[in-house]
């Protein structure tokens, strides 16, 4: 049975903006209208939870002619998170006339080690729509309209809040997202230029220079990680790193064995390990973009305690992720957060010196149940003034 759950008619800064959700069964399907100029353009937004093969194989063929792709909002980051079955792995497609015209992903993350799990669970969005090449900006703010107003509708239920981690500046967009209930945040990034080797090395610091020859000549290797073994390794380094410095979540172990087999198959980045007289020192997950981007998702290294050896994983680690980068053809490197601005973060300083343009994309942040976030938050902050979390 085919059930009208809302109709919403607000006005648009480009129109009058006309919203109707249908439901029938477990799929759901949003129509909209545009009204720009005297005619209606009809929009519909596909939302998808439990895609099939041939919806993921249609996914792909669109993105693949898409540049504004990245590993974020591509299927093999969806695969590599839905194959954990620790998080839910979701996305809507905005179509026009049948045809696509944008696509937004997201993960449904929550910490199972808490009680009250349910309480700590979030929709998370890294970057943000993935829009139709050629599309006019009019189009595009159109779409986040549609996106944004199925992403919460979708997600409001089930998730305590909705985060973007923006991957580039959203300022167009901001009154949209502001009108469906999100605030803006803060937030630092570096993101440098891998033109080519020479150029990229010169840009950073003469100590990062040096210790990236150092660590080489004194016996450290870094290499691609082997096996599943590594990687839990690695993991264990991390773990140990978020637990007593970051003291944020950490995703699931088996979310990296997702990505360390699509590395192993060239399709979507690399995992690479440091290893100085027989034992795991370091490492770092490096999803790319070929042709454009790579990105220094998790990265880790015992270089505290290598100090003394004139050993340094990680920055050995940095510099071979962007060479690992420029083969793929990539132009970028990409660090992935580099803090709020004015507040202290050890991070920053140890990262700036491999050089780069600082950003500030910021985060849109949307609360959906306020009165448990405040004691959700409440009860994590003293959880982190006890060390258990």
């Amino acid at each position: 049975m085919t059930v009208i759950d809302i109709v919403i008619i607000f006005r648009h800064n480009c129109g009058i903006f006309l919203s109707l959700q249908i439901s029938s069964g477990v799929r759901r399907t949003c129509i909209h209208g545009l009204l720009i100029k005297g005619f209606t353009q009809r929009m519909q937004a596909h939302f998808f939870q439990h895609p099939t093969r041939a919806d993921i194989s249609q996914w792909r063929l669109w993105l693949s002619g898409n540049a504004d792709v990245h590993y974020f909002q591509h299927p093999y980051f969806a695969q590599a998170f839905s194959e954990s079955h620790h998080y839910q792995h979701q996305w809507l497609v905005v179509m026009r006339d049948g045809k696509w015209i944008a696509t937004l992903a997201w993960v449904l993350m929550r910490e199972k080690k808490f009680m009250f799990s349910y309480a700590t669970t979030r929709a998370v969005v890294y970057g943000g729509p993935v829009f139709l090449p050629g599309l006019s900006q009019t189009d595009k703010e159109a779409c986040m309209d549609i996106a944004l107003e199925g992403l919460i509708k979708t997600t409001k239920s089930k998730s305590l809040y909705i985060q973007f981690r923006n991957f580039y500046e959203t300022e167009p967009y901001a009154q949209i997202f502001t009108r469906h209930g999100f605030v803006f945040s803060e937030r630092l990034n570096l993101i440098k230029a891998i033109p080519n080797r020479e150029k990229a090395l010169m840009e950073m610091s003469p100590s990062r220079r040096r210790q990236v020859k150092l660590s080489r000549t004194n016996g450290l290797v870094v290499r691609s990680a082997a096996s599943i073994s590594e990687v839990d390794e690695l993991y264990d380094l991390l773990r140990k790193l978020y637990r007593k410095k970051v003291r944020k979540p950490l995703i699931a172990k088996t979310v990296l064995h997702g990505f360390f087999k699509q590395s192993a198959a060239g399709n979507s980045g690399t995992v690479l390990v440091a290893q100085y007289k027989d034992r795991i020192v370091g490492g770092i997950i490096a999803p790319f973009t070929p042709g454009d981007t790579i990105f220094e998702w998790y990265v880790c290294g015992l270089d505290k305690h290598l100090k003394q050896d004139k050993v340094y994983p990680t920055v050995a680690l940095t510099w071979a992720a962007m060479e690992a980068g420029m083969e793929q053809g990539c132009h970028h490197f990409d660090f992935m957060g580099m803090g709020i601005p004015g507040r202290p973060y050890g991070v920053r300083d140890f990262k700036a010196r491999f050089g780069g343009e600082w950003v500030n994309y910021g985060r849109w942040m949307r609360i959906n149940h306020p009165r448990t976030y405040k004691s959700v938050e409440l009860a994590y902050n003293l959880l982190r003034l006890m060390k258990k979390v």
